[in-house]
């Protein structure tokens, strides 16, 4: 008489499986990787199986999401594609499977996603630079947080030149006054102003003026979305 087979050392039978209609193969060692789950009970034989009329081993569960199941038994990680929408459904298959490290790694998931929902909900913040321009002296001024000036070079060139630029409290509150060109300083580049404002993130919000001739004022509003 034949010695019984020990399935549990028969990892590389090839098994088939029907799951919801759709044919899946895998080997009896992916199967009973987690020895608590369902599947491993059920490919470990404690636990009773069916056949489909074609011998397939059949298990009425979602036979689309099972594919997430078994590539998270072959390789211990849950992949998944970047616009995946079913999320819950599969947290419904992973507890039917009773697969315990699944279903704690789907719960990470949706933790991290509902996080992410909630902060993208959050209204969005704006920083805000303003630059006048009077045409009567030909001077700028330059309406930011300090810290803000401070990456501009052409503004940190120019006071580098004339000198310390005050304080920062007092440029936050009354601008920074740019006047023209000295001896040591040469006058503001418009063009590369602008430049590198918008290289510090800020897109132009609008234009205006204001007076006339030579009372005449230009104005540049930009902003830039705070970092969440």
């Amino acid at each position: 008489m034949a010695s019984p087979v020990n399935v549990m050392e028969n990892t590389d039978e090839i098994i088939c499986l029907n799951v919801g209609g759709q044919i899946h193969t895998t080997t009896r060692g992916t199967l009973t990787r987690c020895a608590d789950s369902m599947l491993g009970s059920m490919f470990s034989d404690r636990m009773p199986t069916k056949r489909d009329d074609q011998g397939n081993y059949f298990i009425d569960g979602d036979g689309k999401l099972f594919r997430y199941i078994l590539n998270f038994l072959r390789r211990s990680e849950l992949v998944l594609p970047e616009d995946f929408k079913e999320l819950d459904m599969l947290a419904l298959e992973a507890d039917f499977y009773q697969i315990t490290e699944l279903i704690e790694c789907i719960d990470k998931l949706k933790s991290e996603k509902e996080r992410r929902r909630e902060k993208e909900e959050q209204p969005q913040e704006y920083e805000f630079l303003e630059v006048e321009f009077e045409c009567a002296n030909c001077q700028y001024i330059v309406f930011a947080a300090a810290n803000v000036l401070e990456n501009i070079s052409s503004l940190v060139n120019h006071y580098k030149d004339l000198g310390n630029w005050g304080g920062k409290h007092r440029i936050e509150e009354y601008g920074l006054s740019l006047p023209r060109g000295t001896r040591t300083a040469k006058p503001i580049d418009r063009v590369k102003l602008f430049r590198e404002i918008t290289q510090q993130g800020f897109r132009l919000r609008c234009t205006s003026s204001s007076g006339g001739d030579e009372r005449a004022t230009d104005r540049w509003t930009f902003c830039r979305p705070v970092p969440k």
